[in-house]
């Protein structure tokens, strides 16, 4: 196994430095003394127990892993290098970002703001990425005065440092500013006094919620694949095989892929049709209804000339069986021609059903008489291409 450097610095409960102190190190779970070397070709050995230097400094390499360090009648568990098996530190420092666990709060009061107790962290992967640091900021309940020059301007955000102080900016922090530095959120002056607050924090408690909040909201979308196309002289109609991106669908199945659905091929797809305020949904089927809209949630015969146009939404599903992985929800307006009904997609106002949980695959432009989806004066395909395309 490789050697890895180790380094690190020991004091004294009473802060004086540990200087010239013999230590014992063993390997985790081992009773017997460490092999330590003073060069990382494993070249020249070293004692064990082994002195730290003149500056209170323990410094050796060893095999990469957890190790006990036996100093002053005191043990202390470390990692040398990058072990496989990770301290509850090296965890904590990998699983927490900057910001704030618990208060965070704050409110005006005259010319400064109010701060209620709160207690955040600050993550430096920047100083050492190899041993970042970890740093508990405790925020005591204060009132914290505006500068002459947040007094002067409308706007100012506040953040604390790693050491307690806190700071004004003008503008809402950068990438780096939110990383290095805990937000609390703005104030607003006007007059001169401290009008209205508004706390902003970088949230730490349930990341993996905050996670769900952001996927749930966005909705499914295509990750790849899944292309509709016409299937013959007829009116049905193929799909691809493709992926598609929901929250956890898949983590039974595939625990490391567990956001990613599979979406089947099918010639012809089976499908369901549904109106904007379907709630039972019908048997499946393989052919479109180019006959019909959907006028207010009634199901009516579209109306006009031969050419009378509408747009039918192809939606698709994350689940396992392929009959269920497609909807098609009937138009909500007609138009003159397939050209214009083409121009209307993405424009016209479009009632989704709320049932939904689904991304858009494309839209099927089809006159009202169409016998044949792929005769291009019959039915146009179009496939959506952007993740969150408006129906």
């Amino acid at each position: 196994m490789a050697l890895a450097h180790y380094r690190d610095l020991y004091w004294f409960p009473s802060g004086a430095l540990a200087a010239n102190v013999p230590a014992r190190i063993f390997p985790f779970g081992s009773n017997g003394l460490a092999t330590l070397w003073a060069d990382q070709a494993g070249t020249i050995p070293l004692t064990n127990p082994l002195n730290t230097d003149g500056g209170g400094f323990l410094d050796f390499w060893a095999e990469e892993g957890e190790y006990w360090v036996y100093i002053d009648a005191r043990s202390f568990r470390v990692s040398v290098g990058n072990p496989v098996n990770l301290d509850a530190w090296d965890g904590a420092s990998v699983a927490l970002s900057t910001g704030v666990l618990s208060g965070g709060n704050f409110t005006a009061a005259g010319t400064s703001i109010a701060v209620q107790e709160t207690v955040g962290y600050v993550v430096d992967y920047a100083t050492d990425d190899v041993r970042p640091t970890l740093t508990r900021v405790h925020i005591p309940a204060q009132n914290v005065a505006l500068s002459p020059a947040a007094l002067l301007r409308t706007l100012t955000w506040w953040q604390v440092d790693a050491n307690g102080n806190f700071i004004e900016l003008l503008d809402d922090p950068t990438a780096v500013e939110r990383r290095t530095r805990i937000t609390l959120g703005f104030s607003i002056v006007f007059g001169g006094v401290v009008v209205f607050t508004k706390a902003v924090p970088v949230i730490l408690e349930q990341p993996a919620n905050q996670f769900a909040d952001l996927t749930d909201f966005l909705g499914p979308f295509i990750v790849s694949g899944c292309v509709h196309s016409a299937n013959g002289v007829n009116l049905s109609w193929n799909i691809t095989t493709g992926e598609l991106f929901s929250r956890s669908f898949n983590h039974t199945l595939v625990p490391d892929n567990p956001n990613v659905a599979p979406i089947a091929a099918q010639a012809p797809a089976q499908f369901r049709r549904a109106l904007s305020n379907t709630t039972v949904f019908p048997a499946p089927v393989t052919t479109i209804d180019p006959a019909n809209y959907d006028l207010g949630g009634v199901l009516t015969p579209v109306g006009g000339g031969t050419n009378t146009a509408t747009i039918q939404r192809v939606f698709v599903f994350a689940q396992d069986n392929a009959p269920d992985q497609l909807v098609v929800q009937y138009g909500q307006r007609t138009y003159a021609s397939l050209t214009a009904a083409v121009a209307g997609i993405g424009i016209e106002p479009y009632v989704v059903n709320p049932a939904f949980v689904s991304a858009l695959v494309g839209w099927i432009c089809v006159i009202r008489t169409a016998t044949n989806l792929s005769d291009p004066a019959q039915a146009v395909f179009v496939q959506a291409t952007a993740k969150f395309s408006r129906p």
